[in-house]
């Protein structure tokens, strides 16, 4: 029987149509063995936990938080330790509500205000609910139940430390990969049909076809073959207006079938090609089997290596620097060479002037934004 390699392993799980539920114990037990690394590390936490915590003698000593149900005009704000209102911000839950979206009331029970809740956290989601209340329905707050978690503190500087800890760093923001991944189990397992996230499935369809898995330095397997950790400008974006259409990555991922090297992808390497396969995808051009051969064959001239350190970005350096030298002399006999870093300023001209000299593959049209040319003498 064939082995799967660990990219097979990774993308198998996108293949379940249903959810897959497992225990607590299996699911920390599943994470341990994926990472061992985190094994000491997580004993000597639970070790430190109980030398801090001698007075906690049993789990109910912890006193956690209860949720239950309230009526709103019992909820009360606290001003001097909420935000400002951001009324932007309510403006945006009312017009993407959705009831399953909205989170319980943190609140806590302050002697100076007996029978109220005080509010702590998600006072945008209380006030929106009370526009909802009032002005949708016109109907009173002392009928109206919602949902508060209230949290068992006997001093109220307590709570304003755990309001800067859960918006910051107490809270671990969904980051590209996170998103990404849920996308992606959202299309194969929800049926989703939203469109970013139809075309996240098909990118990761598309780096499954090419041996690559998305993953990220937390999972602790990003030194596998056909680790793809930079999801930032390549698969995912911030904006619609920088977000790369799927035939991106499918030019990427068929460069890296045809490359046939068995590495992690790195990130700059990542960057530079999704950035030039972008711009043939924007000028029309036509990246073929055909095409891909030529350009895996033209990048065997540096070993197909575009690692921060390979020979592509040393070409790449001095090309710059020489003209960087003639073009401001004043600076760089004062300062040395400046503003060498993104691939798009550096990189682009430099493999598409390569591109020009080596082969016979069109190239798109690009003009660096800080004037960058390429010395015909400085290419290889």
């Amino acid at each position: 029987m064939t082995q799967l390699t660990h990219a097979e392993i990774v993308n198998a799980r996108y293949t379940k149509s249903t959810s897959h539920f497992v225990t607590l114990q299996d699911r920390l037990n599943a994470a341990l063995k994926h990472a061992p690394l985190y094994q000491g590390l997580l004993t000597g936490i639970v070790d430190e936990f109980k030398r801090r915590h001698k007075d906690w003698k049993t789990f109910a000593d912890l006193h956690l938080c209860q949720a239950i149900q309230v009526a709103m005009d019992r909820i009360l704000i606290d001003t001097t330790m909420q935000r400002p209102v951001n009324l932007r911000h309510i403006l945006n839950i009312l017009q993407y509500f959705k009831s399953t979206m909205a989170m319980a009331i943190q609140v806590y029970e302050d002697p100076d205000k007996p029978g109220y809740y005080i509010a702590w956290d998600g006072q945008h989601t209380a006030i929106a609910l009370y526009i909802i209340l009032t002005k949708v329905f016109g109907e009173q707050t002392a009928q109206a139940m919602i949902p508060v978690v209230v949290y068992n503190v006997k001093h109220k500087l307590e709570i304003r430390r755990n309001f800067i800890l859960l918006n910051g760093d107490a809270k671990e923001e969904l980051d590209f990969f996170d998103k990404f991944v849920q996308m992606v189990y959202g299309v194969k397992t929800d049926g989703a049909d939203d469109q970013e996230w139809v075309d996240s499935a098909l990118k990761n369809d598309y780096l499954a076809n090419a041996g690559l898995f998305v993953t990220h330095s937390k999972i602790g397997d990003d030194d596998q073959p056909g680790a793809f950790t930079l999801l930032a400008d390549t698969v995912m974006s911030k904006s619609l207006k920088t977000r790369k259409h799927p035939e991106v990555t499918r030019m990427f991922a068929e460069y890296w079938t045809y490359l046939g090297q068995q590495r992690p992808v790195e990130a700059k390497e990542a960057r530079q090609l999704y950035e030039y396969f972008n711009l043939c995808y924007e000028q029309g051009i036509t990246v073929d089997q055909a095409y891909l051969l030529d350009f895996v064959a033209f990048t065997r001239t540096f070993g197909g290596d575009f690692s921060p350190t390979g020979p592509f970005w040393d070409k790449v350096k001095m090309a710059y620097e020489n003209w960087y030298a003639k073009a401001n002399p004043e600076s760089y006999a004062e300062s040395g060479l400046r503003g060498f870093t993104s691939e798009m300023r550096t990189g682009i001209p430099f493999l598409i002037a390569q591109l020009k000299k080596s082969t016979k593959l069109k190239t798109p049209q690009y003009i660096a934004n800080n004037g960058f040319t390429v010395a015909k003498s400085d290419l290889w």
